[in-house]
């Protein structure tokens, strides 16, 4: 398990079977780590810096910078797919899409205000990008917008309900729009939320993981019902969110603790806390 610690600098590695840290990757002292994927076959980390604009390759073989390429303006998002990297830069608000060994441009497309996150539907090859006032439906292979829609919410994150084709939209003003992903139609709307930012499903216990950085919780979601059913108090800042294969942890980040804090998903109840860097932001399970 993979988390970026924006403050330090650098990347906690955690083992997922003790729980336990293993080690820490120190980063160039001008990388501030965010959002990043991984390439598993390479055995490479993507690192966008969004205080200078430059895309960094991490070699995770021998934990340093082997390359880097200036993109310019505010990175955010970032994600693989196939050959291709895919980069979110909120200054330019556009999508960058570049080729993932050569670091070379393919091209980019021009969408709304700041977009900040996108998933992707990788089955049905379509992007999704949340802007403060529109969504965007990007075909990624023939990089064209497939489709737009005007929204009088402030987009921010988005996650995909990968059964019941449904785009879950956390919003700066403090709600989380489920929105229909064929037609972009908002659906419904939760409004039990102060600043809610990732969200993770739990399709085995029919819940869905909200974290609000506002209350300082994590807001808990009947996923067959769309109803509050509760909280998980964090006693910190949440900020990245991520569930386990199995769907029987709960991981996330805190960033006033500097460490992942560890959930039972059946009992809600905190297993361990795992202390890593400085402003723990993104977490990913390999």
């Amino acid at each position: 398990m993979y988390i970026s610690n924006y403050l330090s600098k650098s990347i906690s590695i955690i083992d997922y079977e003790s729980l336990t840290l293993d080690r820490e990757i120190k980063l160039d002292e001008n990388i501030y780590p965010h959002h990043f994927c991984i390439d598993k076959e390479e055995n490479k980390m993507y690192l966008p810096s969004s205080s200078n604009g430059i895309l960094y390759v991490l070699d995770m073989t021998n934990e340093k910078i082997i390359d880097s390429s200036s993109i310019g303006g505010s990175l955010s998002q970032i994600a693989l797919y196939g050959e291709e990297i895919f980069i979110a830069n909120e200054d330019s608000n556009s999508i960058y899409f570049m080729d993932k060994k050569s670091l070379d441009p393919i091209g980019m497309i021009t969408v709304d205000n700041m977009p900040h996150g996108f998933c992707f539907d990788l089955p049905r090859k379509k992007l999704y990008v949340p802007c403060i006032d529109s969504i965007t439906c990007i075909d990624i292979i023939d990089k064209n917008i497939e489709k737009k829609i005007d929204v009088d919410f402030k987009a921010w994150h988005v996650q995909l309900d990968k059964y019941k084709g449904e785009i879950y939209v956390s919003t700066l003003d403090g709600k989380v729009v489920v929105i229909d992903e064929e037609t972009l139609r908002t659906k419904r709307i939760l409004d039990q939320f102060l600043l809610p930012v990732q969200m993770s499903f739990n399709y085995k216990d029919k819940k869905v993981y909200i974290a609000d950085l506002g209350y300082k919780c994590i807001k808990m979601i009947d996923y067959n019902y769309g109803k509050y059913i509760g909280s998980i108090n964090i006693d910190g800042i949440p900020q990245g969110l991520e569930i386990s294969p199995d769907e029987k942890m709960l991981f996330v980040s805190d960033t006033q603790k500097n460490s992942v804090k560890v959930y039972d998903t059946a009992t809600n109840q905190l297993i361990k806390e795992i202390k890593v860097g400085k402003e723990p932001t993104t977490i990913i399970c390999m």
